[in-house]
């Protein structure tokens, strides 16, 4: 090839680079003319390239939290095992029963098969919320919440030792009288002073000596067609010790019998109602009440 073929060529090599060159900085430069935003989406999409890092980093935390806590979390084996001992008490004994999603509900439609005319006592008022449930369904009358308003008289669960719900002050409660005392030592004064039937029991006092002194004392008060609300009957760990031992204890010694009413599926409540006193003789008024229940 001759020097000016070489030239030549060069020459077209060389304008060749240099057009695309010159067309890449113009598309370049179109593109920011024609997208003004492009800065901005380019910042956009890298918080959210960082978002999608961080994301992941805490679904990793959280696996590799449950996995720890799935092999070794002794309280969350607990609440596991509770679950799943109370799931087998609901199939063997709660099929009949109506189920609820909260316990304000399960409380509610408890209240719904009390038969009227008999008092309404709960045992472990606290802040006073049931209580006014209570007081509102039964129309003020004949409503008494018994507390010592001093905690837990000994532990229950983990974390919650003797003292536990404490309070300071007194919960206003409309259309319900409150008896202030630990039970063993306000019951009894109270029911020679109230002669007449319980139609509506709520015991919410945890523990299985609170359960157990209601029962003693209330227990011969229920009639056929009253209501038992427990609070903490089941699902969670150790529940076969407290409320739900201290009322097959009760019915074992009575002969007293009862019927599953309702339950809260992912709480602790039950409610049952009596079907059966041994002994018991109604006045006509009360056969006609408890068959209209």
């Amino acid at each position: 090839m001759t020097q000016p073929h070489q030239d030549r060529s060069t020459a077209r090599t060389l304008g060749g680079a240099l057009r695309r060159k010159a067309g890449l900085v113009l598309r370049r430069v179109a593109t920011r003319l024609h997208d003004p935003y492009a800065d901005q989406l380019n910042q956009i999409r890298d918080e959210l390239r960082e978002e999608i890092v961080r994301q992941g980093d805490r679904l990793l935390d959280r696996v590799a939290e449950f996995e720890i806590r799935s092999r070794r979390d002794i309280v969350y084996a607990g609440d596991q095992d509770a679950a799943l001992e109370s799931n087998v008490f609901a199939r063997e004994n709660l099929i009949g029963a109506r189920h609820f999603g909260s316990p304000p509900e399960t409380l509610k439609f408890a209240l719904s098969l009390a038969p009227a005319g008999g008092m309404a006592l709960e045992f472990g008022v606290a802040s006073g919320n049931t209580l006014r449930t209570i007081a509102v369904a039964r129309g003020g009358v004949e409503v008494y919440g018994f507390d010592s308003f001093e905690g837990l008289p000994e532990a229950w669960l983990n974390g919650m030792p003797a003292g536990a719900f404490a309070r300071d002050d007194l919960p206003d409660v409309p259309g319900a009288e409150l008896v202030v005392g630990l039970f063993n030592d306000s019951l009894p004064g109270f029911l020679e002073k109230h002669p007449g039937h319980v139609d509506f029991l709520h015991v919410d006092g945890d523990l299985y000596s609170s359960a157990k002194t209601v029962l003693d004392n209330v227990g011969p008060r229920l009639r056929p067609g009253s209501i038992v609300h427990f609070d903490e009957f089941f699902n969670f760990p150790g529940w076969k010790r407290h409320e739900y031992r201290a009322w097959m204890e009760h019915i074992e010694k009575t002969g007293v019998e009862f019927t599953y009413e309702a339950y809260t599926y992912n709480d602790n409540q039950v409610t049952v109602r009596i079907t059966h006193v041994p002994g018991y003789e109604a006045p006509a008024q009360d056969e006609v009440s408890a068959d209209h229940v």
